[in-house]
């Protein structure tokens, strides 16, 4: 009769986290949300008693989806015929693998904000890894090693550093934050709080995390203590600088030029040493002997350049790369990665070229300088009335030039610009190519987060997981109603005369433990389910969108700031240039009513508080109860 009021109620899940337990210990099948017994269809035997713990494990590692009927399913469901334990095991074994096979991301570019192409005029790209991805394993390595050999040689490092296991790209991910003051490196959920802290390589206990940050002010993680993972660029930066957090704890006794430095110093000095790594050429020199060994192959990118342009529209290339580097990765992507076999027709792809842009001072100080470059010699010459002379005039001397601003740039893409929401701007810096040119400019983004592809295709192959945590979400929220109903009924029972079953005080009081207990084993699976949700992406880190079931900040960002973003820049040339890109309608938790905890609780209390007051309250049994108890 209990199940039967369930079903009843429409709880047809939490119906059968229940019997998908108990069905598990025979032959059983599920059709169409209906288990019928191997040895008589229609007919359910219970065992007399399961152990929590029993019906816990049984049902996360057993628990079957419903599937609709299908004369097979029906005809193993007829005597003699019935599935096994394992044959529900395998079926969800056997969902899991077509889900994965099935479902893959396909370069999708998914829409925080309207855009209409029509109403862009003008299109900009990024060059280091927008239209360029470089190759982590090879790249990046070059950025930790060369950076590691400058602190040893230019900053006084102990050439013991020079041990310390080699780069690894999978270790960090972008979106993350690191504490100079505190040498921690942290991840915050889009409220700022902080959900995961390590100190170096060493993660901080859960206490040691809320003693540190608990009352940190959100406004704090903008000040100049922090510093923001949001380009891949920075992953060898954050790499280097917990190795050398944990080498200055663990031996700066030994070496005093490392007692003699902050937390706050060691970054600096990291930050330094890359710099210095990308200007005296140990990287941009290897990358231009072979640029292949670094740079991805991305197809498609110079014929949706070339269709952009035909389309109607402007053009522009907009790096902090200097012309001679931007030269030997343009080349590659042309198709001509060999140093005797480079050109300059790839200048053809765009109607202006601005290399040397330092952003993000680019997008923000009117005062700088514009220089013209010459290409064919690599020269550069002033350009005192780059903002007098008209657009045609400048641009009929060279398209290619160096620093300046953004009035430079709207200057100089002609008279058919007025206003910044005609541009719209591809790049994979958070800070630099997104947030400042849509927060000061008004410029419409594109975000490139390579990462995506991973995120999607783990996250479909999780989806199994990802139905188990859903349910029991819903089972924690019916204990929360059930043991909030309790509780209220304890505290408005405070004297006979104003409640008639005062007397079954002790029972209430004894059934609210009990549903307390099970309360905290649900939450306990809910937990570990989500842990290992968030691993199958990162062993530590987890999703790059989320901390915990929440957005995390770098997903708020994306949120917030690109229009648009995608996991590669060839993706724009799947589509049309005249595409209308269409975003999801906003939901907020009162535009989900019916799924929102509280009118869940209300609903399903209704009238009965008022009637509790009269007659002793009931409940279903929980799915983790021992049914003798």
């Amino acid at each position: 009769l209990r199940l039967l009021q369930w079903w009843r109620m429409g709880r047809t899940r939490h119906l059968l986290a229940i019997l998908a337990p108990i069905l598990a210990q025979g032959s059983h099948v599920w059709d169409s949300g209906v288990c019928f017994s191997g040895s008589a269809a229609g007919k359910l035997s219970f065992p007399s008693a399961l152990p929590s713990e029993a019906i816990l494990r049984t049902s996360r590692a057993k628990m079957p989806l419903c599937r609709r009927a299908s004369p097979t399913s029906m005809a193993s469901s007829q005597p003699g015929g019935g599935m096994r334990p394992e044959d529900l095991l395998t079926s969800e074994t056997t969902l899991k693998g077509a889900s994965s096979q099935s479902q893959k991301y396909n370069g999708e570019i998914f829409c925080n904000r309207a855009l209409n192409m029509k109403n862009i005029g003008f299109v900009g790209f990024d060059m280091d890894y927008t239209l360029a991805q470089y190759i982590p394993e090879t790249f990046e390595i070059l950025a930790h090693r060369g950076a590691m050999a400058k602190l040893v040689e230019s900053m006084q490092y102990p050439a013991e550093i020079l041990k310390l296991a080699d780069y690894d790209p999978t270790y960090f991910q972008r979106g993350l934050i690191i504490d100079k003051v505190r040498g921690n490196i942290i991840k915050m959920d889009r409220h700022s709080y902080v959900k995961i802290a390590f100190h170096g390589n060493k993660m901080l206990e859960r206490e040691q995390r809320l003693r540190i940050y608990g009352n940190v002010m959100q406004k704090s993680y903008s000040s100049q203590d922090y510093a923001n993972i949001d380009t891949l660029f920075s992953l060898p930066d954050a790499f280097m600088y917990a190795q050398l957090v944990d080498f200055k704890d663990e031996h700066e006794d030994k070496f005093p030029v490392l007692k003699q430095k902050s937390y706050d110093q060691i970054y600096k000095d990291v930050r330094r040493s890359v710099d210095l790594c990308h200007r005296d050429g140990v990287i941009k020199d290897r990358v231009s002997e072979d640029p292949a060994k670094y740079i991805q192959s991305e197809p498609g990118i110079v014929d949706m350049l070339k269709r952009l342009r035909l389309s109607g529209r402007k053009v522009f290339l907009l790096t902090n790369s200097l012309f001679e580097f931007t030269n030997v990765v343009m080349n590659h992507i042309y198709g001509n990665s060999d140093p005797e076999s480079r050109t300059l027709e790839w200048l053809e792809l765009f109607d202006l070229v601005i290399v040397g842009a330092c952003k993000p001072g680019f997008l923000d100080d009117p005062q700088l300088s514009l220089f013209r470059v010459h290409p064919e010699s690599d020269k550069l010459s002033n350009m005192d009335n780059a903002l007098f002379d008209p657009a045609e005039v400048s641009l009929a001397k060279g398209k290619v030039f160096q620093g300046g601003n953004y009035n430079h740039l709207h200057h100089l893409l002609g008279k058919g610009f007025f206003a910044g929401p005609q541009i719209m701007y591809v790049g994979d810096h958070m800070f630099s190519d997104v947030i400042r040119g849509k927060r000061s400019l008004g410029w419409r983004t594109m975000l490139v987060v390579p990462e995506l592809a991973h995120e999607v295709d783990v996250w479909l192959d999780q989806s199994i997981r990802h139905r188990r945590i859903e349910e029991l979400g819903e089972l924690r929220n019916e204990l929360d109603e059930w043991v909030d109903r309790l509780s209220l009924l304890i505290v408005s029972c405070s004297n006979e005369e104003e409640c008639a079953v005062y007397d079954k005080i002790d029972e209430m009081r004894a059934e609210l433990s009990k549903a307390r207990e099970e309360l905290k084993a649900v939450k306990e699976s809910y937990s570990e389910d989500l842990r290992l949700f968030h691993e199958a992406f990162h062993p530590v880190w987890g999703q790059i969108f989320k901390v915990g079931y929440q957005n995390s900040r770098f997903a708020q960002q994306v949120e917030n700031y690109a229009c648009l973003y995608t996991s590669k820049v060839s993706n724009f040339g799947m589509v049309s240039p005249e595409m209308i890109f269409r975003t999801q309608a906003d939901v907020m938790p009162h535009d989900q009513l019916e799924d929102t905890p509280i009118r869940r609780l209300l609903k399903a209390r209704g009238d009965s508080f008022v009637r509790s007051l009269t007659e002793m309250p009931t409940r279903s049994p929980s799915p983790i109860r021992n049914p003798s108890q």
